[in-house]
């Protein structure tokens, strides 16, 4: 007597059974590699779109960053600084106050980014202190674009742009031949 096993492989059904359950697989598997491939290709792809805006962006950052340092080191130069300290930074930020006549301790609203920071390390809710970020440096850019801008006879319109546009406008108070420093005296109270 033969059992259910060697009936079912004489008969030839799991043979056939086999074959129809690889097909199914073989058309599910298909489908599933394109899919997969197509995946893969548009993660390729996002992968490439997002790492050429990336290359683009940093380009651009670092010729804002090369022109506003040029701008720098010709304002020093007019000053009659040494033109190397414009190079380092913070540093020059310094220097800068203390030839605008300013007390060197305006370099904290410069510096204010590091109040978040602080408070996160901290383990405090740093979101509050976005808007004194913000606001202190806003404040720092503008007082020193007047008091840049007054020291080379520009008027306020200037000096306001001045303050935004550090890496257009520091160039051509650096590098026009035109443009004089003039040391402004210091108000008396």
């Amino acid at each position: 007597m033969l059992t259910i096993k060697e009936k079912i492989l004489k008969k030839g059904v799991f043979f056939i059974f086999d074959i129809q359950t690889q097909n199914k697989y073989n058309q599910y598997n298909k489908k599933t590699k394109e899919e997969s491939i197509m995946t893969i290709d548009s993660a390729l792809l996002y992968i490439l779109y997002s790492s050429i805006i990336y290359a683009i962006i940093i380009n651009i950052c670092f010729v804002l960053l090369l022109t506003r340092s040029i701008g720098l080191w010709g304002i020093f130069s007019k000053i009659g600084l040494k033109e190397w300290k414009s190079l380092i930074p913070f540093y020059n930020q310094v220097v800068l106050l203390k030839e605008l006549q300013m007390s060197p301790w305006c370099i904290l609203l410069y510096l204010d980014f590091a109040i978040p920071i602080i408070g996160t390390l901290i383990g405090r809710d740093a979101t509050w202190a976005l808007l004194i970020v913000v606001v202190g440096f806003i404040i720092y850019k503008y007082i020193i674009a007047i008091r840049l801008g007054e020291s080379f006879k520009k008027r306020t319109v200037f000096c306001f742009f001045l303050a935004f546009f550090p890496s257009i406008l520091y160039p051509i108070l650096g590098c026009s031949k035109k443009e004089e420093y003039i040391k402004i005296p210091r108000k008396q109270k």
